[in-house]
């Protein structure tokens, strides 16, 4: 198990979740579930199918909501129902695109649900630590692509990214107003945000997932193109993501205004380009890299930023658990378990044992 992640501190924890639903906030009511806590979930009913929430059966195992965040007596009532002791809002996930199509739908739900949730919290006594998700794409992007830390300059950029920039800043707005650290004694609630990149996984069957692409060609439903193999990204597992996230909380929790900052990073510890993983993710698999079919090798590098993450490990003591193979090989297992008809729940879920316990 990761160090920083305590099964002992979280059984028996109530956690008020954000977006169960998603592939990243599955997997995080997942483990908070195989830790020992007890989980209340809002967020709004998935339209996509199949998805990683319904094959495990969340909605029936969790307390779940389905809810507009921007809906306040909604809102209100499953908070006083939770009477959490954490609160983790991972807010509106997404691929970019989301941001092109539904724009103001989007950055509506992002600022003005996490401004309702923040609002509500002030009423909400039984809480003490509260993480709100962020997005690496926050960050400046610096000339000489170094790695960023908590104190590098962010910026506006696509409207996703903006959107979840603006749900940090309400957030921490809320903190410096509301639950200074300094008066943390009367109040007695710590915050702060986490950035992440986008993680690898079973479970997720997003179209736009460049690792779901290839398992659909795996399995001969459609021809995969890798656009910019030579484009150099951070890989991380979900689950070391989620450990991340877990970690700040439980930080936050047990230090409170002991932490010297209000944002952490959890990022990637390896960085690679797209045609080696692929490559590698293809032999995970059983296949050949000829399996996969590349557009065009010629088009100009492009290299995502990278997240500086020493604070995390310094502070609370995490970093990613898995590497690179081991994240592949991991998926590569969990989607032919899938597709070969392994669909029962401790089947899907089997890979928490080998993460928290192994």
């Amino acid at each position: 198990m990761n160090s920083s992640t305590s099964a002992a501190f979280w059984k028996g924890k109530r956690v008020f979740l954000t977006y169960p639903n998603s592939f990243l906030g599955a997997w995080t009511a997942l483990s908070l579930q195989h830790l020992g806590a007890q989980v209340f979930g809002f967020g709004e009913s998935l339209e996509s199918s199949p998805n990683l929430f319904d094959l495990t059966n969340l909605g029936q195992t969790i307390a779940m909501t389905y809810g507009d965040l921007r809906n306040e007596e909604s809102l209100r009532q499953a908070l006083q129902f939770a009477q959490a002791d954490v609160v983790l809002h991972l807010g509106e996930t997404g691929f970019l695109k989301d941001g092109e199509q539904r724009p103001l739908e989007l950055i509506s739900k992002s600022v003005l649900g996490t401004a309702q949730l923040m609002e509500l919290l002030r009423e909400t006594a039984s809480v003490r630590s509260v993480v709100v998700l962020g997005t690496d794409k926050a960050y400046v992007r610096a000339n000489d692509n170094a790695a960023v830390s908590e104190s590098s300059a962010v910026g506006p950029s696509g409207i996703f990214a903006t959107s979840k920039l603006c749900s940090e800043f309400i957030a921490l707005s809320y903190r410096d107003s509301f639950f200074s650290p300094e008066k943390y004694n009367k109040h007695k609630v710590a915050i702060a945000t986490a950035r992440i990149s986008s993680a690898i996984g079973g479970g997720d069957f997003s179209s736009e997932g460049l690792i779901f692409q290839a398992v659909q060609s795996f399995l001969g439903k459609k021809t995969f193109e890798v656009r910019n193999p030579q484009s150099v990204r951070p890989w991380i597992h979900v689950l070391d993501q989620v450990s991340g996230i877990l970690s700040v909380a439980q930080g936050l929790f047990e230090k409170g205004p002991k932490l010297s900052s209000a944002t952490y990073n959890l990022g990637a510890s390896e960085y690679e380009s797209v045609g080696e993983v692929m490559k590698e993710f293809s032999e995970a698999w059983g296949k050949t890299w000829s399996s996969v079919s590349v557009a065009d090798s010629s088009k100009s590098l492009s290299i995502h930023g990278q997240l500086n993450s020493e604070l995390a490990l310094t502070e609370l003591g995490w970093k990613p658990q898995w590497d690179l193979s081991r994240a592949l090989v991991e998926t590569a297992k969990w989607y032919q378990g899938y597709y070969a008809g392994h669909s029962s729940v401790e089947e899907l879920t089997g890979v928490l044992r080998s993460f928290y316990e192994g």
